[in-house]
């Protein structure tokens, strides 16, 4: 997998993150990753019967999630979009909410990320991201698809956003 990044940071982030990988199994889960099985659905996920994870780096940080239950997690460097990136990415409603953010870019890549951490979860990659809707209030996020998820949104790290989403139990 490692090959097919193009340039030497991301070579190096997919290392760490298989590293981090490693040590969370190891040291949540007791798990030798030398023994666990890992196989890979139709779309080229990698889960295993044990234990679900999940990898995202943008730029230079790496973000992993190890859970019991399907998780998906994306972290995204902000930045400037055009006009018909929005479009592209969000309903009708999601829009909205961009457009009346005060940091517009923040708020699109915010909207980005959970649609990318949902298609993570479920594990078939991004497929048309107008079939899902995420509804951003003040501490509260609805997913127009299934509202049986722990959702976790943050923007902590200057510059970047972090979602993480899990089924409930």
């Amino acid at each position: 997998k490692i090959d097919n990044y193009i340039n030497d940071r991301d070579r190096y982030l997919c290392m760490l993150s298989r590293d981090m990988l490693i040590k969370l199994l190891s040291s949540k889960y007791s798990i030798d990753y030398n023994k666990i099985d890992i196989k890979y659905n139709s779309d080229g996920k990698p889960y295993t019967d044990n234990v679900y994870f999940n990898i995202s780096h943008s730029y230079e940080y790496v973000l992993v999630g190890v859970s019991k239950k399907r998780l998906g997690v994306d972290i995204e460097k902000i930045r400037n979009v055009s006009g018909s990136l929005i479009n592209y990415i969000c309903t009708d409603k999601e829009m909205d909410y961009v457009i009346n953010s005060k940091d517009k870019n923040k708020a699109l890549m915010k909207i980005f990320c959970l649609k990318e951490a949902y298609y993570k979860m479920i594990g078939t990659g991004i497929r048309n991201l107008h079939d899902i809707e995420f509804i951003i209030n003040d501490n509260d996020i609805k997913c127009s698809l299934n509202n049986n998820l722990n959702i976790i949104l943050r923007d902590d790290i200057e510059g970047y956003i972090i979602s993480v989403i899990e089924e409930k139990d």
